[in-house]
């Protein structure tokens, strides 16, 4: 799509976005009448294309459909990788290629009656979208979403954006709702209407908002949607890719290992034709056989062997 200037769509691994998004009618959560008492609330990888990890406590371990996450996790992608994440009240978290998010508050709980969520994030790098539950809105789930960078914080209540930020520039997107871009020291900039959008170059001048195109919009709600035949595993995906079988367990552990530190969520299982190393949870046919084609591609993986088959 054509702005005033081309806009580059694909993440670096470091930049801050110079953007806040807040909603143009956003509240804290009540204050009064009596107090939540706020428990763990359930976040859980609901997809990934790998390759892809979970940093817990300076592990780092790769990332798989139906995983926990909690307070102090960091979801990592890789470069042509995705990860959706589903918090406590069904609102979705996607992850673009080559992202880094912090997972910093994530707590869920009940006052005066009604249901509360608080989750706190920080995007380190890359591509982010934000897309409320319509069914959670309908219970009146009251939420108190953040998303914090560097230099900024992205309030959420309701709504349905996209923001990214590489070397070149910052920009935001709004698909449903309105936010509103706060910068230290400048008048805040609504962006209140579907395919509002705000970018700013990197030591450039900022320009005024404007729309985005019907053909922009496609690009930035693809950078983060799953490629479905690309070797993406879902929660009870009924497919399994074989990565090799092997007469001794230990090579077999070897192998789970390389595949576990490179982002594959391997597993070994013993069975009538020996120790076989699999990645399961695999969503389609298609899905598998690119997952075997992409590891059997990579000399460091030792991925020689394999079949997929229905799980």
């Amino acid at each position: 799509m054509k702005t005033s200037r081309s806009l580059p769509l694909l993440p670096s691994r470091r930049q801050a976005l110079a953007a806040a998004l807040l909603l143009g009618a956003a509240a804290g959560m009540p204050t009064t009448g009596r107090a939540a008492t706020p428990v763990a609330a359930d976040t859980v990888v609901e997809a990934v294309q790998l390759p892809a990890w979970v940093e817990r406590n300076g592990d780092r371990r790769a990332a798989e459909p139906g995983q926990r996450l909690r307070a102090g996790d960091v979801a990592v992608t890789a470069a042509g990788s995705r990860a959706v994440l589903r918090l406590s009240d069904n609102s979705l978290v996607k992850m673009g290629e080559a992202t880094e998010l912090a997972l910093q508050n994530l707590e869920a709980g009940r006052k005066d009656g009604q249901a509360q969520m608080a989750g706190k994030f920080r995007l380190v790098t890359g591509v982010f979208r934000y897309a409320t539950d319509y069914r959670s809105k309908a219970l009146g789930v009251n939420r108190d979403v953040s998303l914090q960078t560097a230099t900024a914080t992205v309030g959420v209540r309701g709504t349905d954006f996209w923001a990214m930020s590489d070397a070149e520039h910052d920009a935001v997107c709004v698909f449903e709702g309105a936010v509103a871009v706060m910068r230290d020291g400048r008048d805040t900039i609504a962006l209140n209407q579907p395919g509002a959008f705000w970018v700013v170059f990197t030591g450039q001048p900022e320009k005024p908002a404007g729309q985005a195109t019907p053909a922009q919009l496609s690009k930035f709600i693809a950078q983060g949607d799953l490629q479905p035949g690309s070797g993406v595993l879902v929660q009870g995906g009924s497919w399994r890719t074989v990565v090799a079988t092997f007469p001794r367990l230990a090579e077999a552990e070897a192998l789970r290992m390389r595949l576990q530190k490179a982002g594959y969520p391997a597993s070994v299982a013993n069975t009538v034709r020996g120790h076989e190393v699999r990645v399961q949870q695999v969503a389609t046919r298609q899905d598998a056989e690119a997952l075997l084609r992409k590891l059997q591609a990579d000399p460091a993986l030792g991925a020689a062997q394999g079949r997929v088959e229905g799980a």
